[in-house]
């Protein structure tokens, strides 16, 4: 009798699923992508996590839901008569883009479409889309990229930056992301050749701008 050995599954292998978004949401993913060099489906992923873990997001997508389904421990109830979300309430071109998740947000994402009543797609783009839109999201993935990238000291003349700067006349408070989106476009425009990375742009703007009092 031949034995036919099942190839083993990789625990971090991930699915693709592409949704298609409002071309707004696409075009902040991307700008997100290029100043951060990261990949957009890394991106996805990202907002994705995120906005399962956002109750302000969970609790919005709850009112659409058909069923019941508990996320984090939160049991969110279901009604039969809840609106559908499968037809968007905003108006607007939309695009697809691809992104990349871990088995364990695809089972997620698969649960809560079954509970919405609506293919995985479009509850992966419901989700990317209020993330893209939440300020402490995007906030919270510059700063993180920032810290991981930046060495201690750099960091430090950053904060002391982002300080400096939100107390100022003009009353614009600057976020972490805007901050970067402005650092990167400075730079660029004033210099003939790209540097290597953000982080050597970023380098670069506190040496030739930001000096300790």
């Amino acid at each position: 009798m031949q034995v036919t050995k099942k190839r083993k599954v990789r625990s971090d292998k991930k699915t693709n699923i592409k949704p298609t978004i409002l071309l707004n949401a696409k075009i902040a993913i991307y700008r997100l992508a290029d100043i951060t060099e990261t990949p957009v489906k890394d991106i996805g992923e990202y907002l994705c996590k995120a906005a399962l873990s956002n109750k302000g997001i969970l609790e919005v997508l709850s009112k659409h839901l058909k069923r019941d389904i508990a996320i984090e421990n939160t049991l969110y109830r279901g009604n039969n008569n809840n609106p559908s979300i499968i037809r968007r309430t905003e108006s607007g071109d939309c695009e697809r883009i691809t992104i990349r998740v871990t088995t364990n947000v695809n089972d997620t994402l698969e649960d809560l479409a079954y509970c919405l009543g609506c293919a995985k797609a479009r509850v992966t783009a419901t989700l990317i889309e209020n993330a893209i839109s939440e300020f402490s999201i995007v906030d919270d993935y510059v700063k993180g990229f920032l810290e991981e990238g930046l060495d201690k000291n750099k960091m430090k003349e950053l904060k002391k930056l982002m300080n400096y700067v939100n107390d100022n006349e003009t009353g614009i408070d600057y976020t972490w992301a805007s901050m970067l989106s402005v650092i990167v476009d400075e730079v660029r425009s004033n210099t003939t050749t790209l540097l290597n990375g953000p982080n050597e742009i970023i380098e670069e703007y506190l040496v030739n701008n930001w000096r300790d009092n």
